[in-house]
């Protein structure tokens, strides 16, 4: 030995010094000197690592078991064997412990194997040492099947706790005693009262477990079918029991009950017949010919008449209030039907004969097979209100009217002031500048001339801010070349003073329309146009004019923001000037109608139809 590290010489028990005194034959036992030397040449021979367990003797004359592995190193001419050497004395020494304790279980194979239980040794590690043929006959697993097989695994075992909890306990007791349940190698379920022994060496450390499964499964079918059965008699029992109390209790509580459904009907009755005497509605129930079963004092007045027994002497109450076909159509809708909500009609007064609006709800009720038994329902007068709807009625036609005149009236007065600019101040300008012109022709001061010059171009520009002004105010083309020339012209002036593209498609179709029908939809699609210009954000419009019929068609689309199209948000829309509102209240005024199409983000198509012409002429 040339060198060895501080790890070896605690080992062994040597100094530095007296381990370079000593040779390997003093250190290994149960070898020969020459075997050793033998060893050593044939590992520098065929220059390879060696393994292998072998016991050394320490200082003091002990002896323990090593793992050694021997390695060849070359060094320029010289070479050594390095030697790396592991005390394996304790695992060892519990090996041997292990398989002296299985070769005394396999001693006492012969009387363990007579017993039916299955008897298992486990190591530490919960693999198979030992499998006994009560095992094999109850689990159908060979011996040779079973050894070194974790236990758990092989069958597959349900614990009644997580196995750490039974280890933990068997380990602070040294034992313990539960039930199990594995699974065969044919499939089927076994459960088996289980012990556990722990099995420990001469200094006390674990080192395998004895487990004793005896097979209880008949016994627990057996209890379990015995359990049922006991609990179906209890259930039984307790059955009658109930059944027994409860005869004796239901006379007490028939009679209870019975006395609190007399004062339940009593109560219900009462308050029947107190909704129904005082209820602001009137409620009646007839046979199917009409003939009145029952009517409250609300419908008696209702119909004029100041007790039931007068009102039950009419033969039929509807074909005294309500018109006949009226009756037959209400009698079929609840014959088809069953019932009937919301209906309106007039009602006439059978005293006075006087008129009233009613709203009827009615049902006809069947017997089990389906015939009518009779029709029941209430009558609301809801005179008062249809009569304020009326009222609201005529104040908005008067108003569309008057709407509709003031627009005509504006157009009128449009159309004077157009006229007033171009048949008497456009003249007058004209007449100016051409007498400015003479003079300018007969002055030969050349100041003077730039002057008069000058004045004339602030005169022309005059003359074509008034033909703008007269456009705007009321386009001649209007009346002179008809609507469809009127419509293309704004189009043309959209597409020039916005950077908007524009597209007019007429039908070609002749449209002999009325002056006032005319004027509306110029206004409206004018309104629409500046709408475009000022709120869309578009960079396309387009006007389509069609006849259909006798009613004209204009669509005036954009592909602009959009809006919500719903009514509330064209009442709003009054802000913007004309307002979608107002146009579709002045279409309506003379017949026609206003469909607005819009989306947010999607654009907005709004489509304005009239008549042709205005029977009698627009009022």
């Amino acid at each position: 030995i040339l060198e060895a590290n501080k790890s070896f010489l605690n080992m062994m028990g040597y100094t530095e010094k007296e381990i370079t005194e000593i040779s390997l034959p003093d250190l290994i036992t149960g070898m020969k000197k020459s075997q050793i030397v033998d060893n050593v040449r044939q590992m520098v021979k065929r220059t390879r690592t060696v393994f292998g367990l072998r016991q050394y003797r320490k200082k003091d004359g002990s002896l323990i078991d090593v793992e050694i592995t021997s390695s060849l190193i070359q060094h320029k001419k010289d070479q050594f064997i390095m030697v790396n050497v592991r005390d394996v004395t304790e695992r060892m020494r519990a090996q041997h412990e292990l398989e002296k304790q299985a070769n005394m279980l396999r001693d006492q194979a012969e009387i363990i194997d007579i017993a039916e239980d299955a008897i298992v040794v486990r190591d530490m590690k919960d693999r198979i040492v030992f499998w006994n043929k009560g095992a094999e006959a109850r689990f159908g697993f060979s011996s040779e099947e079973a050894m070194g097989s974790h236990i758990s695994r092989l069958l597959k075992t349900q614990y009644p706790v997580p196995l750490p909890e039974i280890k933990e306990c068997l380990f602070a007791d040294g034992k313990w005693e539960g039930e199990l349940a594995h699974q065969a190698k044919a499939g089927q379920h076994i459960i088996v009262e289980s012990k556990w022994k722990l099995r420990t060496n001469k200094k006390g450390k674990p080192v395998a477990v004895l487990q004793i499964d005896n097979d209880i499964t008949q016994r627990k079918m057996a209890e379990d079918v015995l359990q049922k059965s006991k609990e179906e008699l209890e259930r039984r029992v307790v059955e009658r029991t109930r059944e027994l109390l409860k005869a004796n209790s239901r006379l007490v509580q028939e009679l209870k009950r019975r006395q609190q459904v007399e004062d339940m009907l009593r109560r219900g009755a009462e308050r029947y017949k107190n909704l129904f005497e005082n209820s602001p509605l009137g409620i009646y129930r007839t046979n199917p010919d009409g003939r009145i079963l029952m009517a409250n004092p609300t419908l008696i007045r209702m119909m004029g008449y100041s007790s039931f027994d007068e009102f039950y002497a009419l033969k039929s109450f509807r074909k005294s209030c309500e018109p006949t076909y009226l009756g037959k159509k209400i009698k079929d809708r609840l014959e088809r039907e069953g019932r009937i909500r919301g209906f309106q009609a007039k009602w006439k007064n059978g005293r006075n004969g006087s008129i009233m609006y009613v709203m009827e709800n009615a049902r006809a009720v069947r017997d089990a097979e389906g015939k009518t038994l009779y029709y029941e329902g209430t009558v609301e007068d809801i005179s008062e209100r249809k009569q304020a709807e009326e009222r609201i009625e005529q104040y908005q036609t008067q108003l569309r009217s008057l709407a509709s005149e003031l627009t005509l009236a504006e157009e009128r007065e449009r159309r004077r002031i157009a006229s007033l600019l171009h048949d008497h101040i456009g003249q007058l300008y004209a007449t100016a500048k051409m007498k400015l012109g003479l003079i300018e022709s007969a002055i030969e001061d050349k100041s003077v001339q730039s002057e008069l010059n000058e004045i004339r171009d602030l005169i022309g520009q005059a003359i074509h801010y008034g033909r703008t002004l007269t456009f705007e105010l009321s386009p001649p083309i209007l009346y002179d070349l008809g609507l469809e020339a009127a419509l293309e012209w704004l189009t043309e002036q959209v597409e020039e003073q916005n950077a908007i593209t524009r597209e007019f498609v007429n039908d070609g179709q002749p449209k002999p329309i009325s002056d006032d029908i005319r004027v509306v939809l110029f206004t409206a699609v004018r309104e629409l146009l500046v709408n475009v210009v000022k709120h869309s954000a578009a960079k396309h419009v387009k006007v389509t004019m069609r006849r259909i019929d006798d009613n004209i068609s204009i669509h005036v689309a954009d592909d602009g923001a959009g809006f919500n199209a719903s009514k509330k948000s064209y009442h709003l829309a009054e802000a913007r000037g004309y307002g979608l509102f107002s146009i579709r209240e002045r279409l309506h005024s003379l017949g026609g109608h206003m469909d607005v199409r819009s989306g947010v983000g999607r654009g907005t198509r709004i489509i304005l139809q009239a008549p042709l012409k205005i029977e009698g002429g627009c009022t």
